[in-house]
């Protein structure tokens, strides 16, 4: 239904003999999320920021990297390859998703793990370089750790 059929006050106001329920029609202010009349507010751009080193992404790029080339060398058939290829452009997606969403906030101001000493505040409490990385990190090298036990098992069966 369009907006100004659900609006009370036309351009020229009926008279009171001609108006069909004057009693039961209850004013309506425009509402603001169908209102294309009204001027857009200017919205703010994301201001979240990943708060990572460029250090803590490479490391989890390379370890699944070193995942997905262990599994290669493990199975080394076609339709394994074939397999381990869109697991390759999923992974490619999900840091380049990452990465583009970067490119268009505003620039981002270096970690704060960057500096020697300092901890990166979250919202259970700061914690310090070693902490951030050990947290975000445990699973990407568990998984590099994993094709690798697969590829060595591999190598001593075959």
């Amino acid at each position: 239904m369009p907006d100004t059929v659900l609006r009370t006050q036309s351009a020229a106001p009926q008279p009171e003999s001609l108006d069909t329920l004057p009693d039961v029609l209850v004013p309506i202010p425009a509402l603001e999320a169908n209102d294309n009349e009204a001027p857009r507010q200017a919205q703010q751009p994301e201001s979240r920021m990943f708060e990572l080193p460029a250090s803590v992404w490479r490391a989890m790029i390379a370890c699944y990297a070193i995942f997905l080339i262990a599994l290669l060398g493990a199975t080394g058939g076609a339709h394994a390859a074939f397999a381990i290829a869109i697991s390759a452009i999923y992974v490619t997606m999900f840091f380049g998703t990452a990465r583009v969403m970067l490119r268009q906030a505003s620039s981002q101001p270096r970690s704060v793990l960057d500096r020697p000493g300092t901890v990166l505040q979250t919202a259970y409490g700061p914690l310090a370089r070693k902490e951030v990385y050990g947290q975000v990190l445990i699973v990407p090298a568990a998984v590099a750790f994993f094709g690798i036990g697969i590829s060595v098992i591999s190598a001593v069966v075959m």
